[in-house]
Parts: C-alpha cells; structure tokens; sequence
C-alpha cells in the first residue's frame, strides 16, 4: 500500500510499504479521508518527538475491511471513524475518571501507525477500548474525518462550563476555534467575541454564530470586550491559538469568577508573565484542556449527524496522498482551515 512514512524532522516520504496484517483481536480500515492537524505539522518540523520510522495521521475515517477472527461486534462494509488515544485504564488519571490525560496514552499517529495511508491496523488495546466508532449514514467520510478535533472541542467546552447568557471570548478562529463557536452558542452563550487577524477566517466565525469578531491588528481586544460588557469583561474564555501572551491578555479581560481554558499548545518551553493578584483578588480560574475521550467522539458524531454543528463548510482543500508535505506546508502557511487527505 501506499503511505506517509515519517523518518526525521522535514523527511516524510510517501512510499509503498507491506499492507497491515491483522491479529486475531485487531481491525484493518481502508482510509477514505484524513485530515491534517497541527500535531501532525509539529510532529514533522521535530518539535513533537515520536519514535520514527512511522506512518503518522491520527484524525481518519473508513471503512472495515478486515477483522480479526475474536473480534466482536463490527462487520466488514462498516463505515468507521477511530478515536486515536488508548488510555491504560490503570494509572492515577484514569482510576480518577480522566482517561483523556492518561499517564501513558498511547496514539495512533505517534506510537502506533496512523491514517495517512491506504490502510490502517486498529490495535487490539484500541478496539478494546472502544475506540472504532461506527457512523450513521448520512455523515461523510470528510465529516467523520474532523470529528476527532471536534470531540476534542467538546471536551474543551465541557471545561470552560459556560453557563446560559455567558459572554464568551475564543481567541483564535482556526478550525478548532470555528468549532468552539458553534459549541458555546449550543451551551448558551448570549454574546460570543471572536479575535482573529485573517480575514477568512474571521469571516467564517461571524458566518458560524460569534456575535462581535475583533481583529487584533485593528481595534484593541480588550477595550472593545470592556465596551461590550460594561466594563466587567469575558465570563468564559478560551485560547485556540498557541500564543503565550494570549493567555496573558485573557486574564486581563477576564471578568470576576471567570474561567480561562487553555486550549492550543503552545511551543515548546513557552512562558508567561502574570499578576497571581489576578487570580487571587478576582478568583478567576485558569485552567487546560487536552484531548478527549471515545464517549466525546461519540456526542462529536450525533452533533454533526443531527445537524448541530456544521463540519462541511471548515473543509477547503482536499489532497491525494502524495501531496501530504504540500498539505502540512499550507498548514504552517495558514492557508485555508481544514486539509483532507484523500487516500
């Protein structure tokens, strides 16, 4: 089969390597559509280290084209999308019922090969796990390829706990943002603030339900949140873009009480300078968010199959599986929102 091997930092080659043979308690898929996240970019710019060589893509969708002779369950022709995190179910975060932050957390993509290729092997830890995920028919295997970030999303609003009629600030339009807009407008958000300096995607916020978008190049994010609140600022914040002094202005326009969620990783040994009185006198919450779990991915697909949140219009490029070095490299250069690889 054909498929994306990444060796070392800026080395990925899309060569033919043997087609996955199937264990006795594993799943073989044939990819339909991939899409490229910015892991996916870290990972070959070396900023994310993972074992090499590897086929990397862990947000896919396909179809069941092989089972193992234990597996239960699943048929061959099921339509599928596969949460790629294993959690062990063991260790401290796990017995304390957050498997999304599981000490080891194994991922297909990283530890085990992923989606960027014709097929792909469903370990025997993830099907046990729960992690294929059948979907309905009427969502696309382009759609069922990106509801890995939008459970991830989901996970995301979960712990920004916005409450009916909160003002809500994301900062950052790309695809994660886009989907944390439709979300806090199903949470209950009465006023939703967007930053975002491309005009594209601030456009597509405004088109997806933020209220107020405020590009920071022009206007001053924090007086115009200020303005808008009568001077109290955001209840609920969060950082979609991997920006340190981001998070430093959130907490600045912060009203009493709120709650700031990091969201995008940022580089590697990043810092940030803040006020504790910040936190202290004003009993704001900062917190994270990372990853999510295969019951989120589940609610990710009934959102998307019930026509609660649009995944078609976030897709803008589709490629075949020899350009994927193109697609990472429209991914660095911000170009569009969501690249499909097409196998």
């Amino acid at each position: 089969m054909r498929a994306a091997v990444f060796y070392e930092p800026l080395k990925l080659k899309v060569e033919d390597v043997p087609k996955p043979t199937v264990g006795a308690k594993e799943v073989l898929v044939k990819v339909k559509a991939a899409a490229i996240c910015g892991t996916d970019l870290r990972i070959y710019r070396g900023t994310k280290r993972i074992k090499t060589p590897r086929i990397i893509g862990h947000e896919f969708a396909g179809e069941i084209v092989e089972l193992g002779e234990k597996v239960e369950g699943y048929g061959v022709g099921e339509r599928v999308t596969v949460y790629p995190v294993i959690a062990c179910g063991k260790c401290y975060a796990c017995m304390m019922g957050r498997p999304n932050i599981c000490v080891s957390r194994p991922t297909i993509g990283y530890e085990y090969d992923g989606g960027f290729a014709e097929y792909v092997k469903i370990p025997e830890e993830a099907v046990a796990y729960g992690a294929i995920i059948k979907l309905p028919d009427k969502i696309s295997y382009e759609e069922a390829a990106i509801t890995e970030p939008l459970a991830a999303c989901l996970n995301g609003i979960n712990r920004l706990d916005i409450k009916h009629g909160d003002h809500v600030w994301i900062a950052g339009a790309g695809p994660i943002g886009l989907m944390h807009v439709q979300l806090a407008k199903i949470a209950g958000a009465s006023l939703i603030f967007v930053s975002e300096m491309n005009e594209f995607r601030a456009a597509k916020a405004k088109e997806l339900g933020a209220d107020i978008v405020i590009n920071p190049q022009n206007e001053d994010v924090y007086q115009r949140i200020m303005g808008e609140t009568g001077g109290k600022g955001a209840d609920k914040i969060i950082v979609d873009a991997g920006v340190p002094k981001l998070i430093e202005d959130s907490l600045k326009c912060a009203r009493k009480g709120a709650r700031v969620v990091i969201f995008a990783g940022c580089p590697e040994g990043s810092k940030i300078t803040i006020d504790p009185n910040w936190i202290h006198y004003r009993e704001i919450e900062l917190t994270g968010s990372s990853a999510s779990t295969p019951y989120l991915h589940r609610k990710a697909v009934e959102l998307v199959n019930n026509g609660k949140i649009d995944l078609k219009s976030l897709i803008t490029h589709k490629l075949n599986l020899e350009d994927v070095v193109k697609g990472l490299e429209m991914k660095e250069m911000i170009e569009g929102l969501k690249t499909l690889v097409i196998p």
